[in-house]
Order: C-alpha cells, then sequence, then structure tokens
C-alpha cells in the first residue's frame, strides 16, 4: 500500500512538472536489485583465546523504485526506495550454536548524482550519499528470544549509466554499495539469546531499471 502511494505521488508531481516546462528533470525508475551482504566476524582466536562468532545474511533479490531529479549539466539528486526478504544467521561459537532470524527489510537511500561527459544515448554517473536499512522480523525464527525491529544507518556509493531508448523511456544498470551495521533485532543486551556480532557489513547491490522520463 505504502508502495502505491508513494508511485501515485511521483507520478501526480511528474504531470505537474511537465505541465510547468521542466518535464526531462524528473525521472522513475523501476526494477530489480540483488542484494549480496558479506559476512562479519566478531575477533580472531589469537586476540580473544575463542574461536570467532559469525554473522551472514542470505543473498535475495528486491524490488526497487527510484526518483531522480537532474539540476544542472552534471547534477542530480535521486531517492530509491528497496524491498526484500533475508535470513539473518549468527553462528555463536562458544556454545556451538546457530541462530537464524528471517526479516523483511525496506532500505530508504537518497544520493547525490554526478554526471560524467556523455553522448545523448549513454550517460554514466557516481553516486554518493546514505539513508537507512529497516529490518523487521516475521515469525521464522529460530534459537532466539523475541526479536525486534531494528534499524541501521548506511553510507551508499556507486556508478551506474543510463541507456536511452526514447524520448521518455530509458534502461539503467546501476552498481551501489552500502556499508551498514549488521542487524542485532535488539538481543545484544540478553545474555542467553545474544544475537549478531555487532560488525559493520559491506553490501553490493548491482540492479537494473525501465527509466520513465516525463
Amino acid at each position: 500500500m505504502k508502495l502505491k502511494l508513494i508511485l501515485i505521488a511521483v507520478l501526480a508531481f511528474g504531470s505537474m512538472a511537465h505541465a510547468q516546462g521542466f518535464a526531462s528533470h524528473l525521472s522513475v525508475g523501476a526494477g530489480f536489485e540483488g542484494i549480496f551482504p558479506a559476512s562479519t566476524f566478531t575477533k580472531s582466536l589469537a586476540e580473544t583465546n575463542q574461536n570467532p562468532n559469525t554473522q551472514a545474511t542470505t543473498n535475495s533479490v528486491g524490488a526497487v523504485v527510484d526518483v531522480r531529479y537532474d539540476f544542472g549539466h552534471h547534477s542530480a539528486v535521486d531517492l530509491a526506495l528497496t524491498l526484500n526478504r533475508s535470513t539473518e544467521l549468527f553462528y555463536w561459537a562458544s556454545q556451538y550454536n546457530v541462530s537464524r532470524i528471517q526479516s523483511n527489510n525496506g532500505e530508504m537511500i537518497g544520493s547525490y548524482i554526478f554526471r560524467l561527459p556523455s553522448k545523448e544515448f549513454v550517460k554514466p554517473y557516481f553516486l554518493l550519499g546514505g539513508g537507512m536499512v529497516r529490518f523487521s522480523p516475521n515469525n521464522n525464527s529460530y534459537n532466539t528470544g523475541v526479536p525486534s525491529t531494528d534499524t541501521k544507518i548506511a553510507f551508499a556509493y556507486g556508478f551506474g549509466s543510463d541507456f536511452k531508448v526514447s524520448d521518455h523511456w530509458g534502461l539503467r544498470l546501476q552498481y551501489r554499495g552500502l556499508l551498514r551495521g549488521d542487524p542485532d533485532f535488539k538481543l545484544l543486551n540478553n545474555a542467553s539469546n545474544s544475537f549478531g556480532t555487532g560488525v559493520k557489513a559491506h553490501v553490493p547491490e548491482p540492479s537494473i531499471q525501465i527509466v520513465y522520463h516525463f
């Protein structure tokens, strides 16, 4: 429902932009994004006299909606929303124990876009920004306490290119990398049900989108 409201608002704004004569500045992209988080570890055996704890996130594919407004010759601002589902796996080495929490996730990332010198049909760019990732656990968990929704701040960087298909339609290929903390679902302070390494993870996120220019 929220996604539908966002799309309606974007389309309405696009209609107003077209009426006011700056239609070519606003675009909306929609497509799919791969999400491939790296595993994280606590300190090594040599440093702590025990095996490291390990946290891993399953790879997933999410839906992405991207709203972009160009201003000037080389600058744009961008707001992207990604929805996906993944499972956090935590291996507690001292107890030879594995915990699992599945969650529905939402990423909201704002970015500054710097466009490189380009031709009419190919427009490469770099992006730099940040936002947040919200992890909302569902009922699929194992060997944990009661997990709570967890939100992590994220730093974003990346690059991509827009390919013109027609005056209004295009294709976008993009790589975005996120640096954000691993979720602990607010279980870290409970000694019997602690979860997670508390370490920041790097998350590669390639995507492909169909883009409409108003």
